[in-house]
């Protein structure tokens, strides 16, 4: 038998996608294993990158300019400069939020893209709501 007629289960779906279509293709297709949920909470566990993931799940285009990320996290961290706060994203927050395939970075172009998905969103709520104490005042 050819491997034309053997089945890929996935007949009819096109390998044309656009981005809005590979965005949710991605997200449904994130693995739920144990290293991506310990992804998930190493990533939650910096307020850093919790700034980074919040801003970029707020987008409308889940897509961001390097630099509007350095200035938002600048403004939200106290005690960060805008200098530190560059420096630490481009060389540690990014790589670990895109090593948990949270986030696509491309330095050259200076982009970030979000990957999260509506369980992403969910729990990054809770990590902030638990950080600001609004857990606390809602009980």
């Amino acid at each position: 038998m050819s491997d034309e007629h053997s089945s890929t289960g996935r007949e009819g779906v096109s390998t044309e996608r656009g981005p809005a279509e590979y965005d949710r293709l991605a997200a449904e297709e994130r693995p739920r294993t144990t290293e991506a949920v310990d992804a998930l909470f190493e990533a939650l566990a910096d307020e850093h990158r919790r700034c980074v993931l919040a801003y970029l799940d707020d987008c409308d285009t889940g897509v961001a300019a390097f630099g509007d990320l350095v200035d938002h996290v600048a403004a939200e961290v106290e005690t960060a400069s805008a200098e530190a706060v560059e420096v630490r994203l481009h060389h540690a927050h990014l790589p670990k939020l895109e090593d948990g395939g949270l986030v696509e970075f491309d330095a050259r172009s200076g982009h970030v893209r979000y990957r999260g998905d509506a369980t992403v969103s969910d729990w990054l709520a809770l990590a902030q709501d638990y950080a600001t104490g609004a857990s606390e005042d809602s009980n």
